[in-house]
């Protein structure tokens, strides 16, 4: 127990590192903003802060002023040592401070150090200031003004000046450029980071299986990995990939226990939607439906996304382009009319209704509704099975009216897009319906979220339990 415990907070922290790394990607722009930002914001304030500081210095020896001594080197050392011990106390007194001041007529004394020399009596004084003159003149002024109070503390004095810088005529350090960029850039990357930590924290979506069946009582019947689209080939279809792609088998895969799911239900009437829009499941629809075509099955595919119709675009093909005049609402009610609707494409098996909005503000209005339960009812007998492409089911109302005339629902949920909560919603919709979900698809799945090495594997198991549970529950063929 404690190790499933230890092995499931291993992949807790996997999927959120792999989502915040996706984030990242995601966000690049982002951070390249906030570091180019901060780095630029920061180096202004502190130019436009930055005062140059000139330093002034000057090397020199302190003596007592008392020719007896000086014959006595022991003494002359010991000498040294009290005047380099005592300055420093005497170069920040008051006394000497104001006799400067005085002096020179100024307010304030810049800042001022003093350092010795190791096992020596030279001493060496810095005064800095912004301004050089004033540098050097408080740097000459303490020079002169120092015996005069040193007198009061360790007796007359003589101070023997060794050398002096003069009058600085550069600043100290130069403004650091690279300095403030780093740290403005270092500045910008943390805040980006936190920001992205707070938006993977805050995400309530699905990231894999476990997650998918912890959000709806549907099993989930396959994970289409993310593919690489083009102009060239802007739709990622089946029958135009290589058949030993790991998108290809993952189509083949979800295929496989849709067709298992509804074979044990005797259902042949399947609608496919999602909660939001961008999660493609009108790639899934006709993915679906050429893998069904392609094992012998017969596959009428119908576009009831009346709003945005996107099948024909999928589909269409120079041998076989689709006519979009040829739609639902040209439906008359009649059989014939049915079988003249449906638009043969270049994958053997598989025919398509395509959709068009008929420009009203009710697009799935009553007669529509009525004409596709209707043209089901015909297709039901000619076709092995009917794919409906409906609208997301969770923003309109349209996917629950075209569920009176399914059988059976799949759910496609994009990896790490729609919350929860709207995944929770659509599938209510669809239940509301007493439209019996058979389970979901996993779409978009990126590499390392599912736990897979490659894509298209490492799907989910126990695929045989649950159909018909969870969202409408009761079957459609008792319901009619």
């Amino acid at each position: 127990m404690e190790i499933e415990k230890t092995e499931q907070q291993g992949r807790d922290t996997f999927v959120l590192l792999d989502d915040f790394l996706h984030q990242a990607k995601r966000m690049w722009l982002l951070g390249l903003a906030l570091v180019l930002i901060c780095a630029a914001g920061l180096t202004f304030v502190q130019r436009r802060a930055y005062r140059p500081v000139y330093e002034a210095s000057a090397s020199f020896t302190v003596r007592v002023a008392n020719p007896l001594y000086a014959s006595v080197s022991s003494y002359n050392e010991k000498t040294a040592q009290v005047m380099a011990d005592t300055f420093p106390s005497i170069l920040t007194s008051g006394l000497l401070q104001r006799r400067v001041m005085e002096e020179l007529g100024i307010d304030e004394v810049p800042a001022m150090s003093v350092s010795a020399t190791a096992h020596s009596s030279i001493l060496t004084l810095k005064v800095r200031d912004t301004d050089p003159q004033r540098a050097y003149d408080v740097m000459s002024a303490v020079i002169a003004c120092y015996p005069e109070v040193a007198e009061f503390v360790v007796g007359s004095t003589v101070l023997v000046l060794l050398d002096e810088s003069g009058m600085p005529t550069a600043p100290v350090a130069e403004f650091n450029y690279r300095y403030y960029i780093t740290c403005g850039a270092v500045v910008g990357a943390a805040v980006w980071c936190v920001i992205l930590a707070f938006l993977v924290l805050m995400k309530n979506t699905v990231h894999n299986e476990d997650e998918l069946r912890e959000t709806l009582n549907a099993p989930c019947l396959g994970q289409i990995p993310a593919v690489k689209i083009s102009r060239k080939r802007p739709y990622p279809l089946l029958h135009r990939y290589r058949s030993e792609s790991g998108f290809s088998e993952s189509v083949r895969l979800l295929r496989l226990r849709v067709e298992k799911a509804m074979q044990e239900n005797g259902q042949k009437i399947l609608l496919v939607s999602s909660a939001i829009p961008g999660e493609g499941k009108t790639t899934v629809s006709v993915n679906l439906a050429v893998s069904l075509a392609q094992k012998g099955r017969r596959v009428l595919l119908i576009d009831c996304d009346f709003r945005n119709p996107s099948v024909a675009k999928t589909l269409s093909s120079k041998s076989h382009p689709l006519d979009e005049g040829r739609n639902l609402t040209n439906f008359t009610g009649s059989g014939e009319a049915a079988g003249a609707l449906a638009q043969a494409t270049d994958v053997e098996g598989l025919f398509v209704i395509v959709g068009n909005a008929d420009g009203k503000a009710d697009y799935f209005d009553a007669p529509t509704q009525a004409r596709l339960t209707k043209l089901i009812r015909y297709a039901r007998d000619k076709y092995d099975y009917v794919i409906l492409d409906t609208p997301p089911c969770s923003l309109l109302t349209d996917a629950a009216e075209a569920a009176e005339a399914a059988e059976a629902g799949l759910m496609v949920i994009r990896q790490d897009y729609a919350s929860r909560d709207q995944i929770l919603d659509g599938a209510q919709r669809l239940s509301d319906s007493r439209l019996p979900i058979i389970g979901c698809a996993l779409n978009n799945v990126r590499r390392g979220l599912s736990g897979s090495k490659e894509y298209g594997y490492g799907y989910g198991y126990g695929y045989g339990y649950g159909y018909g549970y969870g969202y409408g529950s009761k079957s459609r063929q008792e319901k009619k």
